[in-house]
């Protein structure tokens, strides 16, 4: 079975990038893959530092997630368009991930816009969040506009309703295929983090 960690990237309250990431988790379910969802609403990360005063509270809010990630076979990453841009407490996320969790992992990058963009996000974290972190983006990206239109129901209500709904599922099919060839990459032992930690 294909384990997939989704994260709601929105830190705020009742935020739509929820109600995305739950019809995703039922989506992964209905194609027999074990969906966890980590809110970063509900599961909130302290505002990364070094400083050693702050490394007890952060290594303590990180480890049940970093275990979750650690378990999974794939990733969904639901971001939230904040003045273009992908909101703090996601890019936040990205600071807490120095251990490798993410190295060699297939995510899939699901951009959420109460209009017509989402894009930019998506290109944010294509450029930005993986020189170190090593993670893997999937090249079948969703982007989810006009999003208090859609994904509301059991059944579409408008045509781009199932538009989004088919591009969901067709991109989680192809999540499913690269979790299966990368968990080959990770036990081949061709990383080595030990002497190459970093991303050039």
């Amino acid at each position: 079975m294909i384990r997939t960690a989704i994260i709601a990237g929105s830190q705020r309250p009742n935020a739509q990038s929820g109600k995305v990431a739950a019809f995703i988790a039922q989506a992964a379910a209905a194609r027999g893959m074990a969906a966890e969802t980590i809110s970063l609403e509900h599961q909130p990360l302290p505002l990364w530092t070094d400083d050693p005063v702050a490394l007890p509270a952060q290594d303590a809010a990180w480890a049940p997630l970093r275990a979750t990630i650690e378990a999974a076979d794939a990733l969904v990453l639901v971001t939230p368009e904040w003045n273009g841009m992908v909101p703090p407490a996601l890019k936040n996320f990205f600071l807490y991930c120095t251990g490798h969790e993410l190295a060699d992992r297939p995510a899939m990058i699901v951009a959420v816009s109460s209009g017509n963009g989402g894009s930019a996000p998506a290109a944010e974290l294509r450029m930005s969040s993986t020189r170190d972190t090593q993670i893997c983006y999937t090249p079948e990206q969703v982007i989810v506009r006009r999003v208090t239109e859609v994904l509301n129901g059991a059944e579409p209500a408008s045509e781009d309703d199932a538009y989004i709904r088919f591009r969901i599922d067709y991109a989680l099919a192809v999540l499913g295929e690269y979790a299966l060839a990368l968990r080959a990459v990770r036990a081949s032992g061709v990383r080595r983090f030990d002497i190459l930690p970093y991303g050039m």
